[in-house]
């Protein structure tokens, strides 16, 4: 597995050549949130981790209260204004703002995920914890102890980067088999970083990771 961080504003400015010498090998970085809000720093981060030649993503604050198809091309148009030509991971929604009920989450979300791939061709990454996925989705439901299909089994499309915090290994959330990102602690201390920073592990090699970028 290789390690990696994720960052936004609240880490400050960043030193990307010592992030890189810490031995960071890909960073996911905040761009937008909700409708109209961009990251003051997702320009000067995405620039920075490239020129340390750390591999870059980027991800979206979900807020359900707003229009999903609003809030995927307000991300995409973010992305092609101040990343445009940059190869990166796969976009990315963060999921973990409540609202609208189960139902309406799912469909809202499906919503944004299906905009970013008609704007980009690329399927969308989705981040959540185990707990607000089963919490906030619909869940699957057992009928003498079948699987029937569920309101999330379209989720399987899309790689998962999972948050779960433990001395253990993350739990298994549904629909996926695994999982291609883990977000295993917030309180990293990293070389480059003045403040605590989430501290990840991918799920895969090297050219597991490349072969996942994209220009």
């Amino acid at each position: 597995m290789l390690f990696g961080i994720d960052v936004s504003h609240h880490q400050d400015w960043i030193d990307w050549q010592k992030v890189r010498s810490s031995g960071v090998r890909f960073a996911i970085i905040k761009a937008s949130e909700g409708e109209g809000y961009i990251d003051p720093m997702f320009e000067q981060n995405m620039r920075g981790a490239a020129a340390a030649e750390i591999v870059t993503g980027s991800y979206h604050f979900f807020l359900p209260r707003y229009d999903p198809l609003a809030q995927a091309r307000h991300y995409l148009r973010t992305l092609q204004e101040l990343a445009g030509g940059q190869a990166t991971l796969p976009p990315c929604v963060d999921i973990e703002t409540p609202g609208l009920g189960k139902s309406g989450f799912n469909q809202a979300l499906k919503v944004f995920t299906e905009e970013v791939f008609r704007l980009s061709g690329r399927t969308a990454m989705l981040y959540v914890s185990p707990g607000f996925w089963k919490s906030s989705l619909p869940v699957p439901v057992l009928s003498n102890y079948q699987l029937l299909r569920s309101g999330v089994d379209w989720a399987a499309e899309h790689p998962l980067w999972v948050a779960h915090y433990t001395s253990g290994w993350p739990c298994q959330v549904y629909p996926w088999a695994g999982w291609a990102f883990w977000q295993y602690t917030s309180a990293g201390q990293i070389a480059g970083i003045s403040t605590r920073v989430d501290l990840n592990l991918f799920s895969g090699t090297a050219a597991d990771l490349s072969a996942l970028v994209e220009s």
